[in-house]
C-alpha cells in the first residue's frame, strides 16, 4: 500500500478453521500496511499525530524467540521513537521494521548478524542500523535480511547458502552489505523466501540467488546459487501447462516485465505486466498451483493456465507465498489461493490448482502470508448509490452502497463539481451496511445541466474514496409535455405514454422511474404547494412499487419505462380509491424518488352505456344516432368504430353538451364496407350479424356499445287483417298483438295436393288483393303489411302518406319475419277516398320505399253516423262498378 485508506482485514488461520474472518476492528481505520513473516503477521494503521498503530495478528506463542514490538509492550516505554513505521519484518528470532524516514530499525536475537548491528547478538528494545538510510523496502527470511535503498541492495545475516549474495566467499554478515552484482542495474523489487532472495530490476527482469535444491531459484536443478542468476521465461507462450519451458535468455525488450513477486519455504512465484502468473520451485502440498498429481518440484518457472474448475485464468497483479501455500490477486480485486495449509476455503486446506475466495464486492488490494496464516485487505469501497440522479435543488436521499463502512462518527459524503465541492453527512445503516445522505442544492454552483458529479466518501474527514459511480445531476425544470391518452378506464390496465424534455445523459440514468397519479381537489388548487409537497423525499432503501411511502399526498405509483423520449406505464386501477374527483394529476419521479413537480392533468372515466337510439338504419344511412348513457364527458378523441367482415371504420361523433350524449350520423353500408361491391351473400351476412359497435374516449380503450343493424325493409302488398268482432275485447287485444308463427303452407306436399294447395294460396291472395284495390278501409281498422327483412324493433313504425308530402306514423306490431300488422289511424284528408301509401321503418327515421296503397275513406269530422253511413254505401257501389268481372 502506498497510501493509507480505508477498508476490511481478512484473516484465515487455524483457529477459523482455514476458512476467512472479517476483522471488525480494523473496519474505519485507516490502513497502512500489511506485514510480518516466517509465524508473525501485523497490521499496521495510520493513527493520530502521524503515529503508527500496530496490532499483531498472530497468537502470542510465536513471540517466545523475542520480544515483539506491540502497543503493550513494556519494551515501549523504554523506546523513544518518534515517527512512523512504515512496514514490520520478521524472520524466526528477529524482527527488523522501517519507518516513514527511511530508517531501520531491529531487535530480537541475532544469530548470525541477522540483526545488523555488528557483534550484538540479543536486544530487546529497538535500535536503528545506522550503516544505511533512506530505505524503501525490507523482506526477511528465516535468518537474513535485504533492504532497497535507492535502487541498490543490502543484505546481512545467515548466507550459507547463498542468499545474501554479496560474494561466493560470504557466508554471514553482521552489518549491510552492498550487493555490488547490481552495480548500475537498479532495482525495484525484492523479496525473500526462507532461505532465498529475489529482485526485480528497473526493466522487470528478474533475478534469484540461495538455496536451490527444491527448484525455488528457477534456474535448474542446483544446489544453491551464490550470487544473483538471472530468471528467465520462455518466449513462446505455450498452448497448455504440459508445454511449458524455460528458455535460456530473455532479452530486455520482452513483454516479460515481473510486477509481483514472493517466495516461500522452497518455492517462488512471479506476476508480469501482462498479467501472467508463474510458480516454480517445492510443489510436496501443491503450492505451486499447476495441478500436477506427482507434487514434483519445477525447476524453471511454468505458466498457471487453469483453476481449479478448469476454466482459464485471469489476468493477476499480485501474488504472496506462504511456507506451503500461495495468494494471488487477479486483475478486478479477487483473491486466489492454492497450496497446502489455511486457503480461505473453510476445513479444504489442500489445493493443488487455483481457486477463488468468494467474497462478494470485495477488491482486495493486500495480503501478506506467513508459515501458518495469511491476511488479506479489501479497500473501502462505493460501489453504487441509489438514486444515483437528483434534481438540481437537491433533496435527494441516497443510500450509498459498498463494503468497509461502519459508523466513526465523522463518515460524509463529498460531491464534487469541478473544483467545487459540498459535503454532507451521512448516517450508517447497520442492517443494510450503507450510509445514508441528502444532497446539497447545486443550483448555485452550476447554470447548465445535466451534470455528472463525482461522489467522495470519508471515515475520518481526511481521507476520501471515490464513488466507482456517478451522481448526475439533472435540471429541476424538466417537465412533462403530452400525455397519450389523456383519458382512461377507471379498470385501468392500458398503456400510458408520456412525453418529457429529457437529454440524452439524463436518460442514460433512467433505470426505475415511479408515475404518480393523484386527484385532484374539486377547489381551485394552490400549485406552488402542490410542487412543494410532490419533492419530499422518500426512502430510497424502502422504495418499492407497492410501499406506503410512495401514497403520500394521496399519490398513488406505478413503474414506468423511458424508451426514445417518451415514458411508458401501466395505467392503475383506481375504481377502489376513494375520491370525490376522477380528474388527477399525473407526474413522473425520474429518480424514483422526486417528482418533477409539474403535473399534467389526466380524465378518469367511469361509462355505463344504457342503449343506442335507434340501433339500425336503411343501407343508405343518414340517420342520426343517439349512444345514450352515464359518466359521459367530451374529449377529442372521441370516436365510434364500426366492425364488420371487411374490417373496421371509424366514425367521427358529437358531444351534446346539454343533454350529455353522444350523437353520429350512421354511415351509408356502401361506405362501411369500403365502397366493396360485396356478394349478396356476404351483404346478407353482415345484415344478418350486424355491426359491431365500440366508443372511445381515448383512442386506446374500447367500450362496447351494441351491435348496430343495418335494415332495408320492403313492402310486397297490403292485406286485411281481420278480427272477429264477437270476440271479447281482451281477447281481440291478445290476438292482434301476438306474434304469429310463419307457416309454409306448401311443405311436405306433393303431386295433386301440392297442386290443390297452390290454387288455395293463389286463390286466397287475390281476395286479400282484391280487397285492398276495391275496397276501402277506415281509422280505427287493422292492415296486414306483408314484407321481406322485417324486424322487431323499439322503433318498428308504419307511416302512410298522401300526395307524398302528408305522413303519419303508427307504431306497428310485429308478427313475424314477413308480416305487420297496424291500426289505421285519423288521416287529416278530405272526405272521399284516397290512395294512402304505406312505407315501414325499424327506426323511426329511415323508411321504405315500395310504393304499396290501399284505399282510405275519410269523413268530414261534420257528419254524423246516418250521413257516414251514407257516404260508405255510395262508395261502395261505386268501387263494385270499378271491380273486375269473375271468369
Amino acid at each position: 500500500m502506498q497510501l493509507p485508506t480505508f477498508g476490511e482485514v481478512f484473516l484465515t488461520t487455524d483457529d477459523v478453521q482455514g476458512g476467512l474472518e472479517n476483522l471488525k476492528l480494523f473496519k474505519g481505520k485507516l490502513i497502512s500496511s500489511l506485514c510480518g513473516g516466517c509465524r508473525k503477521l501485523f497490521v499496521i494503521e495510520e493513527g493520530l499525530d502521524n503515529q503508527g498503530i500496530i496490532s499483531t495478528l498472530h497468537s502470542p506463542e510465536h513471540d517466545e524467540y523475542d520480544q515483539t514490538f506491540s502497543q503493550d509492550s513494556n519494551n515501549l516505554q523504554s523506546f523513544d521513537f518518534k515517527g512512523s513505521i512504515k512496514t514490520i519484518v520478521t524472520g524466526k528470532k528477529h524482527t527488523v521494521f522501517l519507518s516513514d524516514q527511511g530508517d531501520i530499525y531491529s531487535y530480537g536475537y541475532g544469530e548470525y548478524g541477522a540483526l545488523g548491528h555488528g557483534g550484538i547478538i540479543e536486544l530487546s528494545i529497538p535500535k536503528k542500523i545506522i550503516r544505511i538510510s533512506k530505505v524503501d523496502t525490507i523482506a526477511c527470511g528465516e535468518y537474513h535480511t535485504l533492504a532497497l535503498s535507492n535502487g541498490d541492495i543490502f543484505a546481512w545475516g545467515r548466507g550459507f547458502e547463498g542468499q545474501l549474495g554479496i560474494r561466493k566467499d560470504v557466508e554471514t554478515a553482521a552489518s549491510p552489505m552492498f550487493l555490488s552484482y547490481f552495480y548500475k542495474n537498479r532495482i525495484q523489487l525484492i523479496a525473500c523466501g526462507a532461505y532465498h532472495s529475489l529482485a526485480v530490476d528497473q526493466q522487470g527482469a528478474l533475478y534469484g540467488w540461495g538455496e536451490a535444491r527444491f527448484g525455488q531459484l528457477g534456474t535448474g536443478r542446483k544446489v544453491s546459487e551464490q550470487l544473483p542468476s538471472r530468471i528467465d521465461f520462455l518466449l513462446e507462450k505455450p498452448m497448455n501447462q504440459s508445454e511449458l519451458r524455460v528458455g535460456k535468455f530473455l532479452p530486455q525488450e520482452t513483454s516479460f516485465q515481473v510486477v509481483s513477486i514472493s517466495g516461500g519455504y522452497g518455492h517462488s512465484a512471479a506476476v508480469t505486466s501482462t498479467g501472467e502468473l508463474y510458480t516454480w520451485g517445492f510443489n510436496q502440498r501443491g503450492q505451486l498451483g499447476n495441478g500436477d498429481k506427482d507434487k514434483k518440484s519445477s525447476y524453471y518457472p511454468k505458466r498457471l493456465m487453469q483453476d481449479i474448475s478448469g476454466i482459464q485464468l485471469p489476468g493477476f497483479s499480485k501474488v504472496m507465498c506462504g511456507y506451503y501455500t500461495t495468494y494471488a490477486i487477479d486483475q478486478k480485486g479477487g483473491l486466489w489461493s492454492w497450496g497446502g495449509g489455511n486457503l480461505g476455503h473453510q476445513n479444504d486446506k489442500l489445493v493443488d490448482l487455483p481457486r477463488k475466495i468468494v467474497l462478494e464486492d470485495r477488491k482486495f488490494t493486500n495480503m501478506y502470508a506467513n508459515g501458518q496464516a495469511a491476511a488479506f485487505f479489501a479497500s473501502l469501497r462505493t460501489i453504487s448509490m441509489k438514486p444515483n440522479h437528483g434534481p438540481s435543488t437537491g433533496g435527494t436521499i441516497i443510500s450509498l452502497i459498498g463494503t468497509g463502512f461502519c459508523d466513526t462518527g465523522r463518515q460524509s459524503a463529498r460531491f464534487k463539481l469541478g473544483d467545487q465541492y459540498t459535503e454532507v453527512g451521512c448516517e450508517y445503516d447497520s442492517l443494510t451496511d450503507s450510509f445514508r445522505c441528502t444532497t446539497p442544492n447545486f443550483e448555485e454552483h452550476l447554470d447548465k445541466y445535466p451534470v455528472e458529479c463525482v461522489v467522495e466518501v470519508t471515515l475520518d474527514g481526511n481521507v476520501y474514496v471515490e464513488c466507482e459511480q456517478k451522481f448526475l445531476v439533472y435540471s429541476s425544470k424538466i417537465v412533462i409535455s403530452s400525455l397519450y391518452p389523456k383519458c382512461a378506464s377507471i379498470q385501468g390496465g392500458t398503456t400510458l405514454i408520456i412525453n418529457i424534455n429529457i437529454d440524452d445523459l439524463t436518460a442514460s440514468y433512467m433505470k426505475h422511474l415511479n408515475i404518480g397519479f393523484q386527484p385532484r381537489n374539486k377547489k381551485k388548487e394552490d400549485k406552488s404547494a402542490m410542487k412543494q409537497s410532490t419533492n419530499k423525499p422518500l426512502n430510497p432503501l424502502d422504495l418499492s412499487i407497492n410501499d406506503p411511502e410512495l401514497d403520500k399526498e394521496n399519490w398513488m405509483c406505478v413503474e414506468g419505462f423511458y424508451e426514445k423520449g417518451k415514458i411508458s406505464c401501466t395505467i392503475p386501477n383506481v375504481s377502489q380509491l376513494q375520491t370525490d374527483s376522477l380528474n388527477f394529476n399525473v407526474d413522473v419521479s425520474i429518480n424514483g424518488q422526486q417528482f418533477t413537480g409539474n403535473p399534467m392533468v389526466f380524465r378518469f372515466y367511469d361509462i355505463q352505456i344504457k342503449e343506442l337510439q335507434p340501433d339500425n338504419v336503411m343501407s343508405e344511412g343518414g340517420a342520426s344516432v343517439k349512444i345514450i348513457g352515464d359518466g359521459f364527458f367530451d374529449t377529442t378523441n372521441k370516436r365510434v368504430i364500426f366492425k364488420t367482415l371487411f374490417g373496421e371504420r371509424l366514425i367521427e361523433i358529437m358531444w351534446d353538451k346539454q343533454d350529455r350524449f353522444y350523437s353520429f350520423v350512421a354511415p351509408p353500408l356502401s361506405w362501411l364496407l369500403g365502397g366493396q361491391q360485396p356478394t349478396p351473400e356476404l351483404l346478407n351476412a353482415v345484415k344478418a350479424n350486424g355491426v359491431t359497435a365500440l366508443l372511445t374516449l381515448s383512442g386506446i380503450e374500447w367500450i362496447p356499445i351494441g351491435t348496430f343493424y343495418y335494415i332495408d325493409p320492403e313492402v310486397l302488398r297490403l292485406g286485411p287483417f281481420l278480427v272477429d268482432e264477437k270476440l271479447p275485447e281482451e281477447q281481440k287485444k291478445q290476438l292482434i298483438h301476438q306474434e304469429e308463427q310463419e307457416i309454409d303452407h306448401l311443405k311436405d306436399l306433393q303431386g295433386a295436393d301440392l297442386q290443390k294447395k297452390k290454387d288455395e294460396v293463389q286463390k286466397q291472395l287475390e281476395t286479400e288483393e282484391q280487397e285492398i284495390n276495391y275496397f276501402f278501409k277506415k281509422t280505427g281498422q287493422y292492415l296486414s303489411v306483408y314484407g321481406e327483412n322485417l324486424a322487431n324493433t323499439e322503433s318498428l313504425l308504419v307511416q302512410f302518406i298522401f300526395n307524398g308530402n302528408m305522413a303519419v306514423n303508427q307504431k306497428a306490431i310485429f308478427k313475424n319475419k314477413s308480416k305487420l300488422v297496424v291500426q289505421i289511424p285519423e288521416l287529416e284528408l278530405p272526405t272521399g277516398i284516397h290512395d294512402v301509401g304505406v312505407e315501414i321503418t325499424f327506426n323511426g327515421t329511415s323508411f321504405s320505399h315500395s310504393g304499396k296503397v290501399f284505399k282510405y275513406m275519410a269523413f268530414d269530422k261534420s257528419l254524423n253516423e246516418q250521413q257516414k253511413s251514407k257516404l260508405e254505401d255510395e262508395e261502395i257501389k261505386k268501387l263494385k262498378k270499378t271491380q273486375p268481372k269473375k271468369k
